[in-house]
């Protein structure tokens, strides 16, 4: 897979998401410091570290017939800095880094879903049709998207996106707090690393 670097519009969103939230709850004489949860902006900012292109073999198997193919994907995977839980007590904020959102969609380029072949194989193969229906596509795009997600986990692609998440987080909080801010990953390989690489 090919990764592309942190998207700088999201960045720039959340900062201003982020400000906005910091100055509007924030009185002209006195700043009142306690512990809090960010949840009122309008409009959910969201953090982006890592954006991903690929292109995916495929090969599979179903109702008796198999089909090799190419499909492009993109995506990315960031944080939802909506809902952060952000402790602000003492000299120091601490927030805990939300759960990762993976967008994966198949591209929209040309040629994105590219089948190469198609076959009916088995007893009486000979009978039937060697071409796939629309809902036997989708079931294997749908298989894809699953291998795909696997993929993510396992080559350590969600960790370094936490890993980026959790940095730029500090970065921004620091500029509207002016305070050193802590983030702490509470899992650090992924939310959902164990639902997706479960045996």
């Amino acid at each position: 897979m090919k990764y592309v670097a942190v998207s700088l519009f999201c960045i720039f969103a959340a900062l201003l998401g982020l400000g906005v939230l910091y100055y509007s709850y924030s009185e002209p004489d006195e700043v009142e410091v306690r512990k809090s949860r960010v949840n009122k902006i309008e409009t959910m900012a969201r953090l982006c570290t890592t954006e991903f292109f690929s292109e995916i073999p495929v090969l599979d198997t179903i109702h008796s017939k198999v089909i090799f193919a190419i499909q492009k994907q993109r995506g990315s995977v960031g944080f939802d800095i909506d809902n952060l839980k952000v402790d602000a007590d003492g000299d120091t904020i601490k927030v805990t880094l939300s759960p990762e959102i993976v967008e994966l969609y198949e591209a929209t380029d040309d040629k994105s879903w590219e089948v190469i072949d198609t076959k009916a194989i088995g007893a009486l193969s000979m009978l039937r049709s060697d071409k796939f229906t629309l809902e036997e596509e989708n079931a294997v795009k749908a298989r894809i998207r699953r291998k795909s997600m696997r993929h993510l986990y396992s080559e350590g692609v969600i960790e370094r996106a936490r890993t980026e998440g959790a940095q730029n987080l500090r970065s921004l909080l620091e500029k509207v707090y002016r305070k050193p801010v802590v983030v702490d990953d509470p899992t650090p390989k992924g939310a959902y690393y164990h639902q997706y690489l479960r045996k």
